[in-house]
Formats: C-alpha cells, sequence, structure tokens
C-alpha cells in the first residue's frame, strides 16, 4: 500500500494484493507536499536503450533483459520492443531472440507484452529518415507471417506506408488479426491516410516526422491524419523531433483520448556521444542528445528521450496539465494495445504497476517504479 497524490483526483490511498489492484481511495485533496503516483508508464516505441539494440545484429536474450532496468528507472513498465528495417533474416532473428528473453526472464514477459515492427513496408523516398532504404518494399503477407511465427504472435503493432502497393489490403487482413496497423514514413497523399484508416489503420507513428522536409500546402497527409477522427496520434517530445506550436496544434486536433506519448528511443540513449550505427546505418549521437543519420542528410534517427522526460516536456511544450500528460503515458497506449495485459490506470483489478515521482521542470523526479507489485527500482 502506498499514499500519494494522483494528478486531477487527489491525496490517496493504493492498495494491492497479488500483483494486482484491490482499491484506489479519495483521501482529500492534492497535498503540495507529497510525491504523485500514475499507472506505470507505457512506451509503444522502444528500438533500444543502453547500449542494448533490439533489432541488432549482435542482441541477446541476456541483453535484452538487461534493458528492463533503466526503463524501469524513467518509470515505464509496460514497452514494445521495436524492431526497424532489415532484411527478411535479421528480422526473423530479432523477433527469436526476443522470445527466448522472454522465456529467460519472466520480468522481460511482464514488461514486454508484445513487439512493434516499423519497417521494411515503408517509403524509401523523402519520408525514410534513417531507415534502409535497401530493404524497403510492398506489404508481404507470406514474409509477415514469417515474422509473426518468431515473434510467438506477438508482433502487436506494424508501421506501413498507406501509398505502397497492397499496403491497404494488409492493414484490413493485419486488423482482422488483432494487429494495431499504424502509419508511417509516409511519401503518400492525402486519399492514402483516408483508405488506411479506413482499412483499419488506428495510429500514426511519430506524427510530423517520418514525412518529407516539403510538402504540398493542402494535400499533404500531415493534415490528413492530424483531421481524422480514428487515428491516434504518437508524439516525441524531445524538443528536436517537433515545435511547441506542432504539439499544441496535434493536442488540438487529436485531444486528451487520442494522444500517445513515446520515445522512440534507440540503443545510444544513455551512451556518450560519437558515431555509431543503427541497423547497418552510419548515425551520430551528438553532445546535445540529438540523434542524426550520417546517410541521409541529417535526418533523425530516433531519439535519447526517456519517458519521465517526455511527459514533463508535454505539459510544458503544449501546454496540458499533468493528468493529461499522464492519460498520454498510460491510458490511451494501453487501450491502443487492449488485447494485451497492460495496466490502463489506477482502478481495482488493474495489474499493479505503479510509478511513484515529483514534478520537477524537464522531467519527473522517479522517486519508485512497482511492476505487478514489486518494487523494481532501488
Amino acid at each position: 500500500m502506498l499514499r500519494a497524490n494522483i494528478a486531477g483526483l487527489g491525496y490517496c490511498e493504493i492498495a494491492w494484493s497479488d500483483g494486482v489492484l484491490t482499491d484506489v481511495r479519495v483521501l482529500r485533496a492534492e497535498d503540495p507536499a507529497e510525491p504523485f503516483a500514475s499507472a506505470g508508464f507505457v512506451d509503444l516505441q522502444v528500438n533500444g536503450v543502453a547500449g542494448v539494440d533490439f533489432g541488432g545484429a549482435a542482441l541477446t536474450a541476456e541483453a535484452a533483459a538487461g534493458a528492463l532496468r533503466p526503463l524501469w528507472a524513467s518509470g515505464v513498465t509496460t514497452f514494445c520492443p521495436t524492431v526497424i528495417t532489415n532484411s527478411r533474416q535479421n528480422l526473423a532473428r530479432a523477433f527469436r531472440v526476443l522470445e527466448e528473453a522472454r522465456r529467460l526472464s519472466p520480468e522481460f514477459a511482464a514488461s514486454a507484452p508484445c513487439y512493434h515492427l516499423e519497417g521494411p513496408y515503408l517509403s524509401g523516398g523523402p519520408s525514410r529518415g534513417a531507415h534502409d532504404p535497401q530493404w524497403m518494399h510492398p506489404p508481404d503477407s507470406d514474409e509477415f507471417a514469417e515474422w509473426q511465427e518468431a515473434a510467438g504472435g506477438r508482433i502487436g503493432i506494424v508501421t506501413v506506408a498507406p501509398e505502397l502497393p497492397g499496403a491497404c489490403e494488409f492493414i484490413e487482413c493485419c486488423s482482422r488479426a488483432g494487429v494495431v496497423c499504424a502509419i508511417g514514413h509516409t511519401d503518400g497523399d492525402a486519399a492514402d491516410i483516408h483508405r488506411a484508416a479506413a482499412a483499419g489503420a488506428r495510429l500514426s507513428t511519430h506524427l510530423g516526422n517520418g514525412c518529407p522536409e516539403r510538402i504540398h500546402r493542402h494535400r499533404a497527409p500531415l493534415w490528413a491524419q492530424l483531421a481524422s477522427e480514428t487515428l491516434s496520434a504518437s508524439l516525441i517530445c524531445d524538443g528536436f523531433h517537433l515545435t511547441p506550436e506542432f504539439l499544441r496544434v496535434a493536442y488540438g486536433m487529436k485531444g486528451r483520448a487520442r494522444s500517445i506519448l513515446i520515445t522512440d528511443s534507440i540503443h545510444v540513449s544513455g551512451l556518450p556521444p560519437g558515431a555509431y550505427g543503427l541497423a547497418g546505418m552510419p548515425v551520430e549521437l551528438q553532445p546535445s542528445g540529438k540523434v542524426v543519420s550520417l546517410a541521409n542528410a541529417g535526418a533523425l534517427a530516433g531519439s535519447t528521450l526517456r519517458m519521465n522526460q517526455a511527459i514533463a516536456r508535454f505539459t510544458e511544450m503544449a501546454g496540458v496539465p499533468l493528468d493529461v500528460a499522464l492519460d498520454a503515458a498510460t491510458v490511451n497506449p494501453a487501450r491502443l494495445l487492449s488485447r494485451w495485459p497492460v495496466c490502463a490506470g489506477l482502478a481495482a483489478g488493474q495489474a499493479a504497476n505503479l510509478v511513484l515521482f515529483r514534478p520537477s521542470p524537464g522531467e519527473l523526479t522517479i522517486l519508485e517504479t512497482y511492476l505487478q507489485g514489486r518494487l523494481v527500482t532501488v
């Protein structure tokens, strides 16, 4: 049991037993002297962290499980290991290693309910970002089935460029199977976005990024994604990917229920500045924390963002209250992953995934993180 503020609710008592929340009771109004509690943060897009690359050729099950501690330290209790564009063989291997990590570590299995495949079904044009265009091609259902088998059926999100041949049919098929289809790295137009949404796409992957530098003032896919009433939007609030003005517009269009915070962190998060590789492509971690592609004119190549930073910066950059920002890192991504065992909020019957923190400028100071009722930070 613990007592803490719950943003927007008050100072509360939170109880759990056998890894499950049993009661959340309001005691009084919020107490500014006390810390805050939240459901554990949910990050739908983690390519890597602290030297661990979930799509890397050298990934081992032990290394994958070792990525848990830096994630827990940022308040993340649920995340989707994300594998990006690569060869058919390398992607299959990555998913097999992630499955091995699940067998090796029950904590990894509890923290990583499913995986995110970002590529190779993306545009190889101006929107490709740091992805390697040599591996990009239209969706292939047989290939995807091979990867899904290697992943034990746990590819839960797939990001697709909807203008590719067969993309909408692929989205329909995946959606029927319960896979969340996302739109990303697209050089298509507004009509492509509308077709993808009609086919079942539910998410825009890192909206405002993975798109051309120059766009048509009216027919760009960005506007169609902002205007869609069925697409949620994942957003990277590191100060490099998006401006405060864009975040305010995106929140104004998507509202509280369809705004989702992600980090899109890669393995260089927590490492010193320098040159690194990402899925065979050269990248540079700059002293500022910005990561750029050295193969594509300085395009952004993921981030070094942590979720406790993303939440605080969303409140500052978009001008939203803390409880709204917390929803974007808990309730909203959990809702998207509804078929998977994810803590969706502080309520009786939910898994006791909790984070205790104090708000501070630029980031939330994490005090304790609990996974299924067990303290996992020290």
